[in-house]
Formats: structure tokens, C-alpha cells, sequence
């Protein structure tokens, strides 16, 4: 036993990283991001429903889409700035509630990443103050994951470059890195820089385009991580 413990620990996995989504993949946020527009577009009488939040608000980046999207509500009582501000605070409140939860297949895999011997780490589109707050919150240094924030947002996160970052943060190969995302987009970048993609869809997303990618599933529970790792050779 003593044997097989070693191999792991020099096996493979010690080289690599699983990366993941804060906001959407661990937490479910674009539903809460969804419900906190849907209510701030309601206080000036405009009805946001989930046909218009898919066509106009799935990138990762709220700030990218926030001046289109209100042209196209004929939303105009704050700037762009001030909803996006107002969006990420509230967004960033129901997630410091005692009811959020980690997506107990993230959990799943993140335990099978950590036992082989990799490092764990997450993006977000959050403030860095605000992620920060929200894994301390929910205890994410139980799995030693590093938090990065995706702002500012200038060009747009998630771009290849951002993925890249991450990964000479962390020390490892961007081949030998593992993305667990939510969207096209960000499959899309990912894909970009060079990184193994897990796709899990939530109800906005699962008609997107996830051409590329490893695996594709609506739950990570679905799937065995080891199984998974192992066809990878993560």
C-alpha cells in the first residue's frame, strides 16, 4: 500500500492543476446573477427573462455586456458602471449567505485531484477582495485552492492570456491543467491555451457550442473523476 501511495505521489498528477470557475461551475452563480438583474431591471417595470439573460448576458464578464444588454432593455436609470457594481455586491451577498453551497460533484472532484497529488485553483469574476471573501467564506483552503480574479476586465476575461497567467502562477504546464467550465466562451479560451476542458452546463448554457472539448456533462457527479484522469493522464 505504502508502494502504491509513492506512485502517486510521483505519478503524473503532482505535475498537474485543476482549474475551475468560481462563480458558475462551484456556486451556480449565473442563476443568482440572473435573479439580482431580473430584479434591478423589474424596479423600472422591464421584464428580464431568461431568453433575453442567454442572449445578451452569458459572458463571464458583466462589464462586457452590461452597455448592450441595458441599450437593448431601454434600461436607463444608472450607467453601466453602476449596475455592474450593483450586480457583482448583491451577487456577491447572496453568496455570503449560509445557505450557498459547493456543487457536491466539484467537491468530488477536487478530493480525487488533491489525493493524486495536484493543486486546485479557480477564477472569478468577482472583485479579488469580494472572491477572496467568498471561498474564506466557504471554507475553499480546505482544498488549498488559489483564488484569481478575472478584473479588470479591460479586453474581457476569459481570454487565453488569463488561463496562461493562472497557470505560471500556480507552476505548472498549461497542457498539464485541467479547466472546469461553464460556457462557450470560456471553453472556447481555455481550449486556446492549450488546457484539458470539462464543460458542465446549467440551464442557460447546455444549447452552447462546447466543440473541443474532453468532456461534456450537466453534473460532474456523472462522471469518476479517477476514471476521467486516468483517459487524460492527468
Amino acid at each position: 500500500m505504502a508502494k502504491n501511495e509513492e506512485q502517486v505521489l510521483e505519478g503524473a498528477s503532482v505535475k498537474s492543476a485543476l482549474l475551475f470557475e468560481m462563480d458558475s461551475v462551484a456556486l451556480g452563480a449565473r442563476k443568482i446573477r440572473y435573479e439580482v438583474l431580473a430584479g434591478i431591471m423589474k424596479e423600472q417595470r422591464i421584464e428580464l427573462t431568461p431568453i433575453l439573460f442567454s442572449r445578451y448576458c452569458l459572458h463571464p464578464a458583466p462589464s462586457i455586456y452590461m452597455p448592450e444588454f441595458l441599450a437593448a432593455m431601454k434600461y436607463t436609470a444608472a450607467t453601466p458602471e453602476q449596475v455592474v457594481d450593483r450586480l457583482n455586491n448583491e451577487t456577491t451577498s447572496r453568496l455570503m449567505q449560509k445557505t450557498t453551497m459547493i456543487s457536491d460533484g466539484l467537491i468530488k472532484w477536487m478530493d480525487a485531484a488533491l489525493a493524486r497529488g495536484a493543486i486546485v485553483a479557480c477564477a472569478s469574476m468577482l472583485p479579488q477582495a469580494s472572491a477572496d471573501a467568498v471561498a474564506a467564506h466557504l471554507n475553499f483552503d480546505r482544498w488549498g485552492v488559489k483564488v484569481f480574479s478575472g478584473l479588470p476586465a479591460d479586453r474581457g476575461f476569459p481570454r487565453a492570456e488569463h488561463w496562461l497567467r493562472m497557470a505560471k502562477a500556480i507552476g505548472r504546464n498549461p497542457k498539464r491543467c485541467l479547466a472546469i467550465v461553464s460556457s462557450m466562451a470560456t471553453t472556447k479560451t481555455a481550449l486556446a491555451a492549450m488546457m484539458n476542458v470539462v464543460v458542465v452546463t446549467d440551464e442557460f448554457t447546455e444549447y452552447q457550442d462546447f466543440c473541443g472539448a474532453n468532456l461534456v456533462c450537466s453534473d460532474l457527479k456523472e462522471v469518476k473523476p479517477d476514471e476521467f484522469f486516468e483517459q487524460i493522464s492527468f
